[in-house]
């Protein structure tokens, strides 16, 4: 891409904002799962486990697991956030979370 690096400069991928990408992710801010039914993202867009030789060895598990507990919650319980305001992001280091706590009511769909 026209640049010329010193050898033995280090180069960091910056994760959260691949991950703030418009061209990659429309509206990247609002909360839209259904963006990862709606396209397959390549190793390059979506790194929820960092990237390359560094990435996490569990992180295929990891997302196996999140996804089984996201399917009992989700057929059990409906979900309500308490506060609807946007969250404000905390950045500390390489990680990025939501400054509060979310807070959210769990209500059983079985009556």
């Amino acid at each position: 891409m026209g640049y010329e690096l010193v050898p033995g400069t280090e180069v960091f991928c910056n994760i959260y904002s691949t991950h703030q990408r418009e061209d990659v992710y429309p509206e990247p801010k609002q909360f839209k799962p259904e963006r990862f039914l709606e396209k397959k993202f390549s190793p390059y867009e979506f790194l929820p486990f960092g990237g390359g030789s560094r990435s996490c060895i569990a992180g295929t598990f990891a997302m196996f697991q999140m996804k089984l507990v996201l399917a009992t919650i989700l057929s059990r319980y409906e979900l309500a956030l308490v506060n609807r305001q946007p969250e404000q992001e905390r950045i500390v280091g390489l990680q990025c979370h939501p400054k509060s706590r979310v807070k959210m009511v769990m209500n059983s769909v079985f009556t």
